[in-house]
């Protein structure tokens, strides 16, 4: 694991050579986390000549898809990576510095319920009920870095301490019933793993490691879960677990660069995000409709990195993303299965997390996303009914 001190973070990327040279590698950079004290470089070495600008699917850029996004919220001072809804009233957030938010009004009004550490990075949640919480991160430092989640019972008011994983960094936690996963960061020359459990993963010894990328590579945090217990993600490798994450088949990235977000709404049906912020600020996405068999060329390549995918069903749905350090970002949409994306709503903001819920025949649909500088920055929670 690289670590880059976060007032040498600028210079270095802009040190770098500007373009790849033909049949040359370069080092394509996806994000660094956390975006506050030391970072975790996530990148590859990929040879990417650019392509011709006339055969990239650029999305269009009038929003005239009639979705009437409100922004909802603001939160000064904090770097929320990940939000989850269990009802239409009730949402939980996380963030950096140990942060978990709450409403209780749809997401229109939020209560810091946690302040953990100020080195706990949080960048997981998952509220299985109303009142059952879980959060998963890193607590990280100059001198070590370790994986950590924690649990609630009541709805936030009180937490159990940081369960520490070792020497280890991890990100998104997703439960089906009592079935979780929670995925590693990565990076670097280790091993990546995938935390499992199958009996609820209230303590450390409930979860067990599955190695899901031999090679060192990373994965995005969000990757997908389906009631069926089959999961994929994706980032340097693209891998599949059929047993609820006990055992993984990988295969190379879909895209020739790396992947992002992967959604599969079922089986066969599956979309995969991903994005640069170096040696261009970009995002494109794929898709595919035989379970990943095959997949699509890029049918999005817009200007900023995709790191979050929601879809409706089979033809709607929504893909956010942004870069924090050139203030771009927003919410894509498409009525086509993904095969077109019209721009549906610009932030300047790096949109990371989308949820949503049925509320009276309507899909409520939350997304959130952060801007600033390092050292003042607020998240900013935008809604919509569709």
């Amino acid at each position: 694991m690289r670590f880059w001190p976060a007032s040498h973070l600028l210079v270095v990327l802009v040190s770098l050579p500007l373009f790849a040279q033909d049949s040359q590698p370069s080092r394509h950079i996806s994000s660094v986390a956390p975006i506050q004290a030391p970072h975790h470089v996530l990148s590859a070495e990929r040879i990417s000549p650019p392509p011709s600008p006339s055969a990239r699917p650029r999305p269009s850029t009038d929003a005239t898809s009639g979705n009437n996004w409100q922004l909802f919220a603001t939160l000064s001072q904090a770097l929320i990576h990940d939000i989850s809804f269990p009802s239409a009233l009730i949402g939980y957030a996380a963030g950096e510095h140990g942060q978990v938010w709450k409403t209780t009004n749809g997401g229109k009004a939020w209560t810091q319920v946690l302040k953990a550490d100020t080195n706990d990075y949080f960048y997981g949640i998952d509220a299985l009920t109303n009142k059952d919480i879980v959060v998963s991160g890193f607590y990280d430092s100059t001198t070590t870095s370790q994986g950590v989640f924690r649990w609630s019972h009541d709805g936030g008011k009180t937490w159990t301490n940081d369960l520490t994983f070792g020497p280890t960094s991890l990100q998104r936690v997703r439960f089906v019933k009592q079935n979780g996963i929670l995925m590693e960061q990565g990076g670097g020359n280790k091993p990546t793993y995938a935390e499992f459990t199958a009996n609820g993963g209230d303590a450390v010894s409930d979860w067990t490691s599955a190695e899901n990328n031999s090679d060192g590579g990373w994965f995005d945090p969000q990757f997908s879960f389906l009631l069926n217990l089959h999961a994929r993600a994706s980032g340097i490798n693209f891998c599949t677990s059929l047993n609820a994450g006990a055992a993984w088949s990988c295969s190379p990235s879909v895209d020739s660069v790396f992947d992002g977000p992967v959604y599969f709404d079922s089986d066969a049906r599956g979309w995969v995000g991903g994005g640069e912020i170096y040696p261009n600020v970009e995002g494109w996405i794929h898709r595919t409709t035989n379970s990943g068999k095959t997949w699509s060329g890029r049918v999005l390549d817009g200007p900023w990195p995709i790191r979050s995918i929601l879809m409706l069903n089979a033809t709607t749905g929504w893909a956010a993303g942004g870069n924090f350090y050139t203030g771009v970002g927003g919410v894509y949409f498409t009525t086509n299965g993904g095969q077109s994306w019209s721009t549906d709503l610009s932030t300047g903001a790096e949109m990371g997390s989308c949820a949503q819920r049925l509320v009276s025949g309507k899909h409520q649909i939350w997304c959130a996303g952060f801007a600033g500088t390092p050292s003042v920055y607020s998240t900013y929670i935008y809604s919509m009914a569709y």
